[in-house]
C-alpha cells in the first residue's frame, strides 16, 4: 500500500504555556487537514510528535534566523498558514504570511496591534473610540501628560501584554513610584516582551463601566465576532481575576460593543486573522477601546471558554482563517462558561494547594489548572506580576449565576499554603 501524502503545514509562530491551552491548538490544526511546523524560542516538552511535521528552536524576534527557518520549512513542506497564538509571535507571524504570500495580517497592521501608543495614534480621528491619551518616554512627559489629562489616569507600557505594569493613579503622589516601576519593567535589563518598546509608555484617563473582551475573526474584510467575555479584574494592578461567557450585558450594549469592535478592527487594518479586542462599557458614555490583539484569546477564553458555550470551534476558526477560508459558526444555544484565577494570598514560597479533590468535585467544575508547583517563589506586583496566580478553575452551566456560584465554591475549596520568604 502506498504511503499517504504528507500533510500541508501550518507555522505555529510560538505556543500558549499551558498544555491544558496549547493542546487544542495542534488537535484543531489536525481536525482541519493540517499538520503543525512549530517555531518557537523554547518549545515546551511533551509535545504530541503525532501531531507536528517539526519542531524548531528559533527566537522569533531574531528576524535573521527566524526568515531562514521559515524558508526553510517552506522548502520542506507545504505550508498553507501561519498562525501567532501569542502577543510576541504577531508580528513576526505577518512578516511570514507575507513572506510565503500566504493569508494574514498586515506586516504594518501587526505592529499598530503590538503598541498602544500607535494603536491609539491610528484612531485619533476617531475619539469616541479610545481615550484621551499620551506617550511618556521621560519624566518630563509623565508630569505635563498627566497635567493634561488630569486624574484619576492609567499609567502602563506601550507594549507586553498579560496586564503586566498597570497603574492606577488616583493623585499626583502615585505618578513618580509609578513612572519609576515602569522604566524599570520595560527598560534593557527588564520583561523581554518589551523588546522593541523599550520604556515606551502610555499614560491616558481611567475609563469607568464594565470590562470585557470580544472574540472574533476578519476574513477578506467581514468581521465576525462569535461574542463578548465579561471580565472580572483586581485592584489596583487590573490582573485579570475571572471570565464569563457570554456576556451579561444588555442587547443595546452588546450592540454598541459589536460597533466598537467592527469600526476598530478595520479602522487598523486587520484582516484575515483573529482578534481578542478589550473594551470598557460605561451607559452613559458608551463603549471604548482598552486595546485589540491580532491573535486568538488567550487565559483559555479561545481554546475553552467560547467553544463550551457556543459550541463555536473557535481553534478551528482559527485555522480556517490563517488558510483563507471562512470561518464557521454553528447555530447552538448558548451555554454558559467561566474561570476564576487562583491566587496567591501572600508573597513567599508556595508550599502547597489542598483542597483539589474537594473543587473538582463541585457540580459544573470542568478543569482545575494548576500552574505553579511547591517550591515556586512567589511575588506579588508590583514586583512581580503574573507568579501569584497559581491556576484556574474553568466551569459551566446553564446561566451565568450558576457558572459564578460554581466557581467561587470551587475557588473557596482551595487553600495555597505559602512559607514566609527567607
Amino acid at each position: 500500500m502506498p504511503e499517504p501524502a504528507p500533510r500541508p503545514v501550518v507555522v505555529f509562530v510560538g505556543l500558549r504555556k499551558n498544555p491544558l491551552e496549547h493542546r487544542p491548538a495542534l488537535e484543531a490544526a489536525h481536525r482541519c487537514g493540517f499538520s503543525v511546523a512549530l517555531l518557537a524560542g523554547k518549545p515546551p516538552a511533551g509535545l504530541p510528535g503525532a501531531l507536528l511535521a517539526e519542531v524548531r528552536a528559533v527566537d522569533p524576534h531574531d528576524s535573521e534566523a527566524f526568515d531562514a527557518a521559515v524558508d526553510a520549512v517552506a522548502t520542506a513542506h507545504t505550508v498553507a498558514g501561519v498562525v501567532a497564538w501569542g502577543d510576541a509571535g504577531v508580528e513576526p507571524a505577518a512578516r511570514a504570511a507575507r513572506r510565503l504570500g500566504l493569508p494574514g495580517i498586515a506586516p504594518a497592521a501587526a505592529r499598530l496591534a503590538r503598541n498602544k501608543y500607535l494603536m491609539r495614534r491610528a484612531l485619533a480621528d476617531r475619539p469616541h473610540l479610545i481615550p484621551r491619551f499620551a506617550r511618556v518616554r521621560t519624566w518630563r512627559d509623565a508630569v505635563r501628560s498627566l497635567a493634561d489629562i488630569g486624574l484619576p489616569a492609567v499609567l502602563k507600557p506601550a507594549a507586553g501584554s498579560g496586564s503586566k505594569g498597570i497603574f492606577l493613579l488616583r493623585d499626583e503622589q502615585e505618578l513618580r513610584p509609578a513612572f519609576d516601576e515602569l522604566t524599570r519593567l520595560t527598560g534593557a535589563d527588564g520583561d523581554g516582551i518589551f523588546r522593541h518598546d523599550r520604556g515606551d509608555l502610555i499614560l491616558e484617563e481611567l475609563l469607568r463601566g464594565s470590562e470585557h473582551s470580544v472574540e472574533g475573526f476578519v476574513h477578506r474584510g467581514e468581521v465576525t465576532v462569535c461574542g463578548i467575555t465579561d471580565k472580572t479584574t483586581t485592584e489596583p494592578f487590573r490582573l485579570e481575576l475571572a471570565h464569563l461567557h457570554p456576556s451579561a450585558l444588555p442587547g443595546a450594549a452588546r450592540s454598541a460593543v459589536h460597533a466598537l469592535t467592527r469600526e476598530t478592527v478595520l479602522a487598523l487594518g486587520f484582516d484575515d486573522c483573529a482578534f481578542h479586542l478589550e473594551c470598557m462599557y460605561d451607559p452613559g458614555a458608551g463603549a471604548r477601546l482598552i486595546e485589540v490583539a491580532a491573535r486568538a484569546g488567550g487565559d483559555f477564553i479561545g481554546s475553552h471558554l467560547v467553544g463550551l458555550a457556543t459550541g463555536v470551534p473557535f481553534h478551528e476558526n482559527v485555522i480556517r482563517v490563517a488558510t483563507g477560508q471562512a470561518p464557521r459558526l454553528p447555530d447552538q444555544p448558548p451555554l454558559h462558561a467561566g474561570l476564576r484565577k487562583i491566587t496567591a494570598p501572600a508573597a513567599g514560597e508556595l508550599v502547597r494547594i489542598d483542597g483539589l479533590d474537594t473543587a473538582l468535585g463541585v457540580p459544573g467544575v470542568q478543569h482545575l489548572v494548576l500552574d505553579r508547583s511547591p517550591g515556586t517563589t512567589i511575588r506579588l506586583p508590583p514586583e512581580h506580576f503574573s507568579s501569584s496566580l497559581l491556576g484556574a478553575v474553568i466551569a459551566t452551566g446553564e446561566t451565568g449565576e450558576a457558572v459564578r456560584g460554581t466557581l467561587e465554591a470551587a475557588a473557596k475549596a482551595l487553600r495555597a499554603e505559602i512559607a514566609p520568604p527567607s
